[in-house]
């Protein structure tokens, strides 16, 4: 081969190499990233495989009260992930590791942050939002201050936990389409229904979204208290251990609940009272529940055993959560749960035996809550029970052609008493106290000789007025 040809072939083989190398190699900017990966400053995608959990929070600016509201949702994880009896053990400790003025997004994935409300007001700021939570560094903050227990072990590992529902009155609506989807899927498939279950469904059906929001307001904002009979309990401090949980455990969901320490005070300084006013015709704690406004008592009962095995402590505990209608002393459900495996404690059988408690107490309550909303709904769609008195009530035909036409303004009017003097009625409303004084005012309109109707005084859900005959 001639060196021209030679040298030309050699160029080509270069030329060659050089396209392989370029083909092969990563392609890179001037700043050395690789071809494809996010920019530098990128916000990362949202870790959808980490909970949403949701908090509030108040502060003196809308960023103050962000932080303490990532905070509170940060609390509720570290609460799930240790479990309920350690994060009563700790409660302290744990307050000062993620307490206000920590930073709160080292332990949250700040992007996936959703505002659901935000107010201001006399210069402070209220936000509610949901948050996913950065699970590693909470589980590594807790592991260096040797907090553990549930999923957060010393050994280490993966902490995983489900999203956490949403706020009651944030909760979204399914779209109506699909609601009448499932109910059309669900027909095809349903067994025929009692005759009382098809009355129940149509009355429910009657509902208009007014009314329904009425009665999702009033279970939303039931007042609780939680005590334990103290005829029958034998150890008043686990009772107590037991109350404590379920307070903790009502505040958590963001309810309204009367503190231990106002049920003992009046127990201590008006049991004279309650002697003289109900003849003890009523509980001590249907009568308690009642001085202090609750809508639902819940009496708690414990049965605890310890055992010790190899210089290890256990405690087991069953809780009984019984619901009672404060104003009625009707059953609004029961709730049990019982500790198993026993609970653990390096320290004494009282550590082992009050973890186990409040571990049962916890669990029962999710139980309880949900039976006494459920059961006070039901009866809700039935209408809220008034009281009606009538005053100087002598024409009893003009008293019944009213109570006739209030018959078409509520769910259900019932004739409990009636005299020349005063009548005396139950009257079912899904609505205000207010709503209802209104119709008695319209109704009374169309009836003759009752339209000087006034009212005279209320009280509670008692309403009473003068006929004006």
């Amino acid at each position: 081969m001639k060196t021209k040809d030679v040298i030309k072939l050699f160029g080509i083989l270069v030329v060659v190499a050089a396209l392989i190398s370029c083909a092969s190699a990563p392609s890179t900017s001037q700043t050395g990233q690789k071809a494809g990966a996010p920019a530098a400053g990128a916000p990362s995608p949202e870790p959808t495989d980490s909970p949403m959990y949701y908090g509030t929070g108040s502060g003196s600016s809308q960023t103050a009260a962000m932080n303490k509201a990532k905070l509170n949702a940060v609390r509720k994880a570290v609460q799930d992930a240790v479990g309920a009896p350690t994060a009563l053990a700790k409660q302290d400790q744990i307050e000062s590791l993620f307490s206000e003025d920590t930073n709160a997004n080292t332990f949250v994935y700040n992007e996936s942050t959703k505002i659901l409300d935000r107010s201001s007001e006399n210069g402070s700021s209220t936000v509610t939002l949901g948050v996913r939570i950065n699970l590693e560094a909470v589980a590594n903050l807790l592991r260096g201050n040797d907090i553990y227990g549930n999923k957060v072990l010393p050994q280490g590992g993966e902490v995983t936990l489900l999203d956490q529902k949403p706020p009651a009155a944030f909760a979204k609506a399914e779209p109506e389409q699909k609601a009448a989807e499932e109910a059309q899927a669900a027909d095809k498939t349903a067994q025929p229904q009692a005759a009382e279950e098809q009355e129940s469904a149509a009355a429910e059906k009657e509902i208009d979204p007014e009314q329904a929001q009425i009665i999702n307001d009033i279970v939303d904002t039931l007042v609780y208290m939680v005590y334990y009979n103290d005829e029958t309990e034998d150890d008043p401090f686990l009772a107590k251990t037991a109350v404590g949980m379920a307070n903790k455990y009502l505040a958590q969901q963001g309810l309204d609940y009367v503190d231990m320490e106002q049920v003992e005070r009046i127990k201590e300084d008006q049991m004279a009272a309650y002697e003289a006013e109900t003849g003890q015709g009523v509980s001590v704690l249907q009568w308690i529940a009642g001085k202090l406004n609750a809508d639902i008592y819940i009496e708690v009962s414990v049965d605890a055993q310890t055992e010790t095995n190899g210089g290890r402590y256990y405690g087991s505990a069953s809780v009984s959560l019984k619901n009672f209608d404060a104003s009625t002393g009707a059953g609004r459900g029961t709730a049990f749960y019982q500790t198993v495996p026993p609970a653990m404690s390096t320290v004494s059988e009282d550590d082992a035996v009050n973890n186990a408690v409040a571990s049962a107490t916890y669990k029962a309550m999710q139980e309880a809550l949900k039976q006494a909303q459920n059961y006070t709904e039901k009866e809700l769609r039935q209408g809220i029970k008034y009281q009606l008195v009538l005053q100087n009530t002598p024409d009893a035909r003009a008293v019944r052609d009213f109570v006739k036409k209030m018959e078409r303004q509520v769910e259900e009017i019932k004739r409990l008493s009636y005299s020349p003097e005063e009548a005396k009625y139950e009257v079912r409303l899904i609505g205000k106290i207010t709503d209802l004084e209104d119709i008695v005012y319209d109704v009374s309109e169309s009836v003759d000789g009752m339209r000087g109707m006034y009212l005279v005084y209320q009280r509670g859900n008692s309403i009473t007025f003068d006929t004006g005959m």
